[in-house]
């Protein structure tokens, strides 16, 4: 009988021991994955201090570090050896922070391709100009909008040769596409619909039309309309102070 009951109890305790030792194996590879997934890193050179653009790659010593960042945060052309860079110079301004690339660099003389996220049209510029309320059309234009682009022109003449003899208003350009709104003097954000202050546009035009908006920003006054989507370009005769009131 007393044989029995130890052999009972024996086996009792060895199945203890096995649940324990279990539990054990199971919670340390629990932890062991957890700490895989969280620490998730891998090598990659970050910018410390600003690059001019034409810096030789074999030239970078204290503006850069090598670190560890997260997996997803790596592009996919990072450098991960300096040796990449050889032969190489930087093909635009480098900022603190920013992951090493081997697209940020190439030979002398290489045009960069990198704008920023700003998608300009072929065979347009990018161009920038100031815009006031009420003129922005009350902040209510956003990135991917159509704008009708009008100037008005005061009553100069008989002070410069040739200028209207009375005040006018036309249709300068229409159709024009915006790049992108920001709040003035905020330049890392997106201007919020509506916006509260004055706004920069950057627009796309072609280098005539640009011409055309540099004469009027310098002389006359600009106002901006936002084009129903899907309307063409407008066409306009243009009034005058006398024309308005026929």
């Amino acid at each position: 009988m007393h044989s029995r009951s130890t052999t009972i109890i024996g086996a009792g305790v060895a199945v203890a021991l096995l649940g324990a030792l279990m539990v054990f194996v199971y919670a340390h590879n629990l932890r062991g994955s957890a700490g895989a997934a969280s620490g998730s890193s891998v090598g990659a050179y970050v910018v410390t201090a600003p690059i001019t653009a034409g810096t030789t790659g074999s030239g970078l010593t204290g503006e850069i570090k090598a670190t560890s960042v997260p997996t997803a945060a790596r592009p996919a052309d990072a450098v991960t050896s300096l040796t990449q860079l050889t032969g190489l110079v930087s093909l635009r301004r480098l900022e603190p922070g920013e992951v090493l690339t081997t697209s940020q660099f190439g030979t002398a003389g290489t045009p960069s391709t990198d704008t920023s996220g700003l998608v300009i049209p072929a065979g347009m510029n990018a161009v920038s100009v100031n815009v006031p309320n009420p003129q922005d059309v009350a902040g209510y234009v956003s990135p991917g909008d159509k704008v009708n682009i009008f100037m008005t022109s005061r009553d100069i003449a008989g002070i410069v040769p040739g200028a209207p003899a009375e005040q006018s208003a036309r249709l300068l350009l229409s159709n024009v596409g915006v790049l992108s709104t920001v709040v003035a003097n905020t330049p890392a954000a997106v201007a919020p619909v509506p916006a509260t202050g004055p706004e920069v546009w950057t627009l796309a035009l072609s280098p005539t039309d640009t011409e055309k908006l540099l004469v009027a920003v310098q002389y006359e006054q600009l106002w901006f309309s936002l084009v129903h989507p899907g309307d063409p370009p407008a066409v306009t005769t243009g009034q005058v102070a006398t024309s308005i009131t026929k």
